[in-house]
């Protein structure tokens, strides 16, 4: 929806105008319907503005009166319902039809807490007392929304993008987290950026920093929360038309609060069965809705499936196609925007491109299907790990004949928990994952293979959905696009959370994936698709946002000679050379990743006598070479 910013100082302390107006400038694509900022003795805010509801001037930010200022990035779904309990309860008289005015009403009404009990969305919102001279920042259940915070000395910083302040405060990043990030740490960090002492607020946390300026972090929310034992005896005592009912009943639900809007919806479709199922659902809601898809072109191309639905639905869908070496062409600018070198989803850059397009067409936000994969268990590899113990039942035989020989058993096969580059990157990330791990005893009353298969869901909410929503939010609003996600409505992820392992597992007679053969992932989601969605569709395999990336790449020692890594290690001509033609290549181009990130945020460098660099010593060798630009 937007982009925020702002500064705290000290009592006493007065706010330079222009420094609000060039953090606004940094994140202008988040919000380019309108730039707001406001001063009030030591506090200053600006706002960039995506207008979807109410877009009258009325409702531009930062929405202030005499006693409290807000700055609001996001959309309150379940705004309408509160505004009646406002008008009701506390006689609130409304100015406009935007959920900002809302949340700002129920902040003051109801305090902090009991309004991220209550508001259901996504968000990242500054709220200050005038009078109390007391700040909260606060961000949604599960980082839908990005909010990056520092203190500076006495002062205190925030905004929607690590750019903003590190543009304002000249910081530059770590080297060692840098380095570290070939590994994907920069992009799974709840809370770590790679800039020294620049913080991500954690999802489902809120910061209050008092009139003295100390600072209190609090959680409301973990998805381990969700998980309620009687709730999970009754879906397991459910049939499953009951089971598939109740979730058709939350989710066409979900999906008509995402389609909240005063401008034109899109949503985004890839020839997978969860946003195939959103855009099935969501045409039913709003026969106006447009699809986009991008056509990764050559045999990682679902784009056959995307119009079989779009067909299948009677909608017209938009294709962005992407050629290979438009990965070349477009590597540089995403890594701008990323804010991180890309080294998980290499699918962001045609991903950004797609958002581009929608934007052309006169759409600002759209729907998308992440979620369903981490609540219904639709990573092959979470299916797999049923068939390990056979599959590893050989060589389980050998290490224990192994283990027969003091010793010998550890000095062939080494603890994995004694990985030196594993420990060193966890340490970095102050043990997020492990400590994510922690259940606290909530699964013990299931047994072990279903406390296992419980558990899989939270900790994929955990972990690797951070990293899809840090690629929707960078990759849409750089091209001023507002991503939804209605598979992470609120009570579908409770439903989730709690849904027996046997509702998400199916068996099947059929040999269905030979990554899982006889397994069936997210069996729900395709039961329910079954009523709207083409059986090609429901029961197509999965195969990701594929596209060509890291593995085609092949690098020169040129590339990297007087770059960021050669200096950051201090690595000769000689050694470079080394390193790119004894190394493994796949290795070498997650580092071209990491040194593209380390001459725009370090060095400064730009962006397009970078790119330059890319087109001279990086090749996709094997693939086509010319460009399209349709």
């Amino acid at each position: 929806m937007c982009g925020i910013a702002g500064i705290l100082k000290e009592a006493g302390a007065t706010i330079d105008a222009g420094a609000l107006d060039r953090m606004g400038s940094t994140i202008h694509h988040r919000g380019p319907d309108n730039f707001g900022a406001t001063i009030y003795k030591n506090i200053g805010m600006s706002h960039n503005r995506l207008s979807l509801l109410d877009l009258s001037e009325l409702a531009n930010q930062p929405y202030e009166n005499e006693n409290y200022i807000l700055g609001y990035n996001g959309e309150i779904y379940n705004y309408r319902e509160l505004k009646k309990s406002l008008e009701t309860d506390r006689g609130i008289k409304f100015l406009t039809t935007s959920d900002t005015e809302v949340l700002f009403h129920f902040l003051i009404n109801y305090g902090i807490d009991a309004c991220l009990k209550e508001i259901k969305g996504m968000f990242a919102f500054a709220f200050y007392d005038k009078q109390k001279a007391e700040l909260f920042l606060a961000r949604d259940r599960f980082g839908i929304k990005p909010l990056y915070y520092t203190s500076q000395g006495k002062d205190f910083y925030w905004a929607s993008e690590v750019k903003v302040l590190a543009k304002a405060l000249d910081l530059i990043p770590d080297p060692t987290k840098t380095l570290l990030s070939i590994g994907g740490l920069g992009e799974r960090s709840k809370r770590n950026t790679l800039f020294k002492g620049l913080y991500s607020l954690e999802p489902g946390c809120y910061l209050r920093i008092d009139s003295n300026g100390d600072i209190q972090r609090k959680s409301y929310y973990n998805p381990l929360d969700d998980f309620d034992s009687d709730y999970y005896r009754e879906l397991d005592k459910a049939s499953s038309a009951a089971i598939v009912s109740e979730f058709e009943r939350l989710f066409t639900g979900s999906i008509e609060r995402t389609l909240v809007s005063d401008v034109p919806m899109g949503a985004f479709v890839s020839g997978g069965v969860d946003s195939s199922l959103i855009a099935a659902v969501a045409r039913k809601k709003n026969p106006d809705i447009r699809l986009f898809t991008a056509n990764v072109v050559g045999n990682l191309s679902e784009y056959e499936d995307a119009r079989v639905v779009a067909e299948h639905i009677d909608s017209k869908l938009f294709e962005y196609r992407f050629e290979p070496e438009m990965f070349l062409r477009d590597w540089v600018e995403t890594t701008y925007f990323y804010e991180s070198p890309i080294v998980i989803h290499t699918n962001s850059v045609p991903f950004g491109n797609v958002a581009k397009l929608a934007h052309a067409s006169g759409v600002k936000a759209v729907l998308t299907g992440e979620g369903a994969d981490e609540l219904f268990l639709g990573y092959p590899r979470l299916l797999t790990q049923r068939y390990n113990r056979f599959a590893l039942f050989p060589d389980t035989i050998l290490k224990s004949l192994y283990k027969l020989v003091p010793g010998l058993h550890e000095y062939l096969f080494p603890n994995g928990k004694h990985n030196l580059m594993n420990f060193v990157g966890n340490l970095a990330h102050n043990f997020e994952s492990q400590r994510l791990d922690e259940d606290h005893g909530k699964f013990d009353s299931l047994d072990k293979r279903k406390r296992v298969e419980q558990k899989m869901t939270v900790k994929m909410l955990n972990e690797h959905l951070i990293t899809l929503l840090h690629r929707n939010d960078r990759m849409g609003m750089m091209s001023s696009i507002e991503a939804r996600f209605p598979f992470l409505d609120e009570a579908v992820v409770k439903f989730g959370i709690n849904l027996p392992s046997k509702f998400k597992i199916g068996n099947s007679s059929r040999f269905h994936n030979y990554k899982h053969p006889f397994l069936i992932d997210k069996w729900i989601v395709r039961k329910l698709a079954e009523k709207y969605l083409p059986k090609r569709i429901v029961y197509k395999k999965k195969f990701g946002f594929g596209m060509i990336g890291h593995k085609h790449i092949k690098v020169k020692p040129d590339f990297f000679k007087n770059g960021w890594l050669a200096d950051s290690l201090n690595l000769d001509n000689a050694a470079l050379t080394h390193l790119v033609e004894q190394q493994d290549p796949y290795f070498i181009a997650k580092l071209a990743s990491v040194e593209i990130f380390g001459r725009i945020f370090s060095r400064h460098e730009d962006r397009f006598s970078i790119s330059q660099q890319v087109q001279r010593h990086v090749s996709l060798p094997g693939v086509m070479k010319h460009v399209s630009n349709l």
